[in-house]
C-alpha cells in the first residue's frame, strides 16, 4: 500500500511506517482515508500525542525487553484485526480474543473511543476502496 499511497516509500515498507517517517502522501481520496486510519491508531484524539494503544505496546515491549508490540506494522494489524472482530456479522474462525484475551486487558487491542474511531476510519477507508475497485473493475467489462 505505501507505494500507492506515499511518493518514494522504500520498497516492502509498510503504510505505517512511511506515514510515521513522514513520507510525502500521494494526492488522493483513499490516501487521506488511509492517513485518517493510520492518525486514529497511532495519535490521540486532538493528534498531540500517542494513543493509548501505542503506550499500552510501548509499555508491554519493555516490559518484555523487546520491539513487537509497538512496530508500526503490529499495532495496525491489532487494530485491524478488532475492527473485524467487531463487524457483524462476527467472524469467530478469522478473530477472536481483541475484547477478552490478556492482551486485549493490557491494553494491547484498541478500546473505549479509540477502538470506535479506528472502526469507522477503517469502515470508510475499506468501503471507499472497494467502490473504487468496483468501478474500475465495472470499466473493464
Amino acid at each position: 500500500m505505501s507505494a500507492k499511497a506515499f511518493r518514494h516509500a522504500a520498497p516492502f515498507q509498510f503504510a505505517s511506517s512511511a506515514w510515521l517517517e513522514g513520507a510525502l502522501q500521494k494526492p488522493h481520496t483513499l490516501n487521506q482515508q488511509l492517513a485518517d486510519c493510520l492518525k486514529a491508531v497511532f495519535l490521540t484524539d486532538d493528534g498531540t500525542g500517542p494513543s493509548k494503544l501505542f503506550e499500552a505496546s510501548q509499555k508491554a515491549d519493555n516490559q518484555l525487553k523487546v520491539l513487537y508490540y509497538a512496530r508500526p506494522e503490529e499495532l495496525c494489524a491489532r487494530a485491524f484485526e478488532a475492527f473485524v472482530e467487531d463487524c457483524q456479522p462476527g467472524n469467530h474462525f478469522l478473530v477472536n480474543g481483541t475484547i477478552h484475551s490478556d492482551e486485549a486487558h493490557a491494553g494491547l487491542y484498541p478500546q473505549g473511543w479509540q477502538r470506535q474511531q479506528i472502526s469507522e476510519a477503517f469502515e470508510s477507508y475499506f468501503s471507499a476502496l472497494g467502490e473504487a475497485l468496483y468501478r474500475e473493475q465495472e470499466k473493464t467489462r
